[in-house]
């Protein structure tokens, strides 16, 4: 339970491909929280782009002050200076500190990056311990990799988004000393949606998608089952990301995080290939 991240961005905006819910109501997101902290669940994850995310989780903390989340957020304007929206996530999460500050893409941290050295020289260990880079691809992964002043990476990894893919790369960020946590566990909730309603710009990951779904079925695993162990069986990923928008659902997603899936199950997951990796990337999809 220690390498789960909670993931919030249902709780400022209507999130999610699959996500039938909408934007999850306060009461239930201290619910949420509460239940997260009593199974062992200490990080969060926000943004300061997550609509009211952060003010929701400050207002929280400060009402439950017995409980101690680790907080990450991420910053995403490449039109106001760093330490200035450094400032003001720290001012509506109503700390002096998080733990970890995300670039919220490569894109931005190529416009911050003369930015960089002075900031961390200045705030690091007094407004947040880590930097870290939210990045998609594996040549963007390469150029954070060489930089001193990042210490953290979160990037994709899934049953699509697999091993075959990604492994080379992440073995080599765990070289260098960084830290790993994966998204898109459920691919922003595609794993869950009905084949036949997908929409047109997502119509060549039917096959891969339905050939997943029988291989959970021939094991008598759900999706979350299938989806959660294969990422978890993976030694090169230090933390999993993972987004709820309900408590049943997180309550769904607990009780399967410690399954494992077999070695031959995780070659069979690996064989699926898909070539248009524009289709595994979210920001792209454009729906």
């Amino acid at each position: 339970m220690s390498k789960i991240i909670l993931g919030t961005v249902q709780f400022g905006l209507d999130y999610g491909i699959n996500n039938m819910l909408g934007k999850t109501p306060v009461e239930e997101i201290h619910q949420i929280l509460d239940y997260a902290y009593s199974k062992g669940i200490s990080t969060l994850d926000t943004a300061s782009g997550y609509g009211d995310s952060e003010k929701i989780i400050g207002n929280y903390l400060t009402e439950n002050p017995d409980k101690k989340f680790a907080i990450i957020t991420k910053v995403n304007s490449s039109g106001s200076l760093l330490e200035k929206q450094l400032k003001e996530s720290l001012s509506r999460l109503k700390l002096k500190k998080v733990d970890v500050l995300m670039l919220h893409s490569f894109e931005l941290y190529q416009k911050l990056k003369p930015q960089l050295n002075i900031f961390c020289k200045k705030n690091k260990g007094k407004h947040f311990n880590e930097l870290g880079v939210s990045v998609y691809t594996n040549d963007e992964i390469e150029v954070i990799n060489s930089d001193p002043n990042i210490n953290r990476i979160q990037t994709p990894f899934n049953l699509l988004d697999n091993e075959v893919k990604r492994r080379e790369k992440y073995t080599k960020i765990k070289s260098t000393g960084k830290v790993i946590d994966t998204r898109s566990v459920f691919l922003q909730g595609l794993f869950f949606k009905d084949t036949n309603k997908l929409p047109v710009n997502l119509e060549q990951l039917k096959g891969p998608l339905e050939k997943l779904k029988r291989i959970a079925d021939s094991e008598s695993l759900s999706m979350e089952e299938l989806a959660i162990g294969y990422v978890s069986s993976m030694n090169f990923i230090d933390n999993i990301l993972i987004g709820v928008d309900s408590l049943d659902q997180l309550k769904k997603n607990i009780n399967v995080l410690s399954n494992s899936i077999s070695k031959e199950l995780v070659d069979e997951i690996n064989s699926i290939s898909i070539q248009n990796t524009n289709l595994l990337n979210p920001s792209l999809w454009k729906i």
